[in-house]
Parts: structure tokens; sequence; C-alpha cells
């Protein structure tokens, strides 16, 4: 008859198992910047042909069509800076760009599918808030043209 309480010899390797399972800050500052950084801007014959091709590049249309995402068109350097000193700290682990950046936003055309996803550009320039982790943005927390 086996007992019924907590068995601590299982319980530790399963939490070390999830904890490896986590994702670590550079690993989701690296998903940061293939999301989102396009720095200098991938040229393309029109905006609505860039967003088809990035998202697809970046590996946003394999399981379905990401149906918004946004890419920012400055420099690593300068985006890992709003996490300190370059950026306006409203609260938590949220910074605002001081300045409006380049910016493309793509947006999903109704009817898109994996393999044929079609995609809407805007493109101009905003500011934009980020969710950073050890110093590093990991997170595209908003963003809006200006």
């Amino acid at each position: 008859m086996a007992p019924g309480g907590p068995r601590p010899a299982l319980l530790l390797p399963l939490a070390l198992l999830a904890a490896l399972a986590l994702p670590s800050d550079s690993a989701s500052y690296q998903q940061f910047l293939t999301h989102h950084v396009d720095f200098p801007k991938t040229e393309a014959p029109s905006e609505r042909l860039y967003c088809a091709r990035m998202m697809e590049l970046r590996g946003l249309t394999r399981r379905f069509c990401r149906q918004r995402n946004v890419f920012l068109h400055a420099p690593a350097p300068q985006l890992r800076a709003l996490c300190a000193r370059g950026g306006a700290h409203v609260g938590r682990n949220l910074y605002d760009s001081p300045a409006p950046l380049g910016l493309t936003v793509c947006r999903a055309l109704p009817g898109s599918r994996p393999g044929a996803c079609r995609y809407r550009a805007a493109v101009g320039s905003g500011r934009v808030r980020v969710a950073c982790a050890q110093g590093l943005p990991v997170h595209l927390e908003s963003a809006r043209l200006e």
C-alpha cells in the first residue's frame, strides 16, 4: 500500500523541468527582436508586400496568420536604452519612448489563412511602450502611429 502524502523526491525534478521550460530574459529579448525590430527597414515593392514578406520571414504565419504586428525601425541599442536612461518609466516594468520611432503596423486582411496570409500596412512614426526585464525590452506593450 502506497502512502498518500506529497512526494518531495518526485516534485523536485518536475519543478526543475518547469523552470527550464520558462524562457529566459535573453530569450525573450531575442524573440522581441525577431518579432518587432527591422532596422534598417527591409526594402519591398510595396508596404503590403513588406508586411507579407516580414511576417513570413519572422515566422509569424506558420500556424495561423498573426492578426496584428508592429515592426520598429530603430536600432537595437536605442530600443535597449528605453529600459534605462532613454525611456520614461511609467510603472512596474513599463517604459515609454520619449520620441517617436519609425513604425510599420501590419494587420491581417479578412480571408487570410496560413500559406496565404495577406496584410494591410500603415507606415509612419509613433511612440511605443515596452516591458523590460533585466534592462532589456521583452514585450511591445503598445505602439500607435501619430
